[in-house]
């Protein structure tokens, strides 16, 4: 069987920042989080001197932030503080994956600087709090047994089932997820410290509707035979601490290289186990021996893996179609739970949704039915700008 890399990339980045957003974009951000917490509804905001468009969540986050802000699917999750001191940490930002991906590891951090003083923010120093690292794998009737990994700490690993995981011989727990007698997942590890996982990624993608990865991989998603695996790597806080007084960027990045080698010697999946008294002269499996090649020398490329663009074209596609089959579904159920033959469905169903749709906005009212729409407009507005952009 031959194993091939379709992708390799950070995939998370948390970062604490000192500094502080100015005083007027805090008292913005106020009023829009007041007005949220009323409504229940995430408010759309554009704030500092470069007119950063966020949706203000109607909460706060654990530590002290007040305000919750988000830019978009291909943006980050900002967390700051109501204080407009900047030699305080006052900001948290989470980029997740999509972020990574269409803006590159060096471009997303040179995008949270830009984003940040855009804002009216200003920063003094970070703190790097998580960086994740993936490998995804081209590998075609590849099977996931937990029994098979090899964890630091005693020689033999002997795992025993507890509340829904396994513990390894060094303390580790293993967490494995099953879907109808199928591992798909086994997690090793705890944040904040280390964590490497491998789980199946093409049903990750299939199940949380993100189809752009089969962009990038270029993989056929109508195939159930090209599977695809993902080796990922997590570094919390308390392993990014090791060595390193200060979790800057350029202490980090200076051997992260060396903390992904060291985690894939460390835990192996391996072949053959059963083979050996000593498992730790079993086999390294092919699709771990794989990613761990792939870690050798972590890629550096100008570009990021997938234009941005496209990746939030995909996503418009993808939401609009599966909001009109969504709407005309329930409009099908509807029309039975209404008694109308289904003979009549199948004939006049246009005439029949056209009517519908009329006694729909005369129901509502003109008010409600226009506030339904604004409502929407501001929910979908990263996606719909992305397509006017187009």
């Amino acid at each position: 069987m031959t194993y091939r890399v379709i992708h390799q990339g950070f995939d998370t980045l948390d970062l604490a920042i000192k500094g502080a957003l100015a005083e007027p974009a805090l008292e913005q951000l106020e009023a829009a989080r007041e007005i949220a917490e009323t409504t229940q509804r995430k408010q759309m905001v554009t704030i500092g001197p470069a007119g950063q468009r966020f949706l203000v969540q109607p909460h706060g986050q654990r530590g002290g932030y007040r305000y919750v802000l988000t830019n978009g699917p291909t943006g980050a999750i900002f967390a700051v503080k109501a204080n407009p001191d900047p030699e305080e940490w006052n900001l948290f930002v989470s980029a997740r994956a999509a972020c990574l991906l269409t803006k590159g590891y060096e471009g997303t951090k040179q995008w949270l600087s830009d984003t940040i003083i855009g804002m009216g923010g200003m920063i003094r120093d970070h703190s790097v709090n998580r960086l994740d690292y993936a490998v995804d794998i081209l590998a075609t009737d590849f099977t996931l047994d937990m029994a098979d990994f090899v964890t630091p700490g005693h020689a033999k690993v002997s795992a025993h089932w507890e509340s829904g995981h396994s513990i390894g011989d060094n303390g580790e727990p293993i967490q494995p997820v099953m879907r109808g007698g199928r591992f798909e997942t086994v997690t090793i590890g705890k944040m904040p410290r280390r964590q490497v996982i491998l789980y199946d990624k093409r049903r990750a993608a299939i199940d949380k509707k993100e189809l752009h990865w089969f962009e990038e991989w270029g993989v056929d998603r109508s195939d159930p035979g090209q599977q695809v695996w993902r080796v990922e790597i997590r570094a919390g806080k308390k392993a990014l601490e090791k060595g390193h007084i200060k979790r800057s960027f350029e202490a980090i990045d200076a051997d992260f290289a060396g903390f992904l080698r060291k985690a894939m010697e460390e835990i192996r999946y391996v072949t053959g186990k059963q083979d050996h008294s000593n498992v730790s002269r079993a086999a390294t499996h092919p699709l771990w021996q794989t990613a761990a090649d792939a870690l050798q020398r972590l890629p550096v490329t100008a570009a990021p893996p997938l234009p941005e663009a496209r990746v939030l074209d995909l996503m418009r596609k993808q939401r609009r179609n599966m909001s009109i089959q969504q709407t005309f579904g329930n409009l099908i159920n509807g029309l039975v739970l209404d008694g109308v033959p289904k003979e009549q469905i199948e004939a006049q169903f246009p005439n029949l949704a056209f009517r519908c749709a009329a006694r729909y906005v005369k129901d509502q009212g003109e008010g409600v039915f226009l506030r339904k729409i604004a409502d929407a407009d501001e929910r979908l507005r990263f996606l719909t700008l992305a397509n006017k952009r187009g």
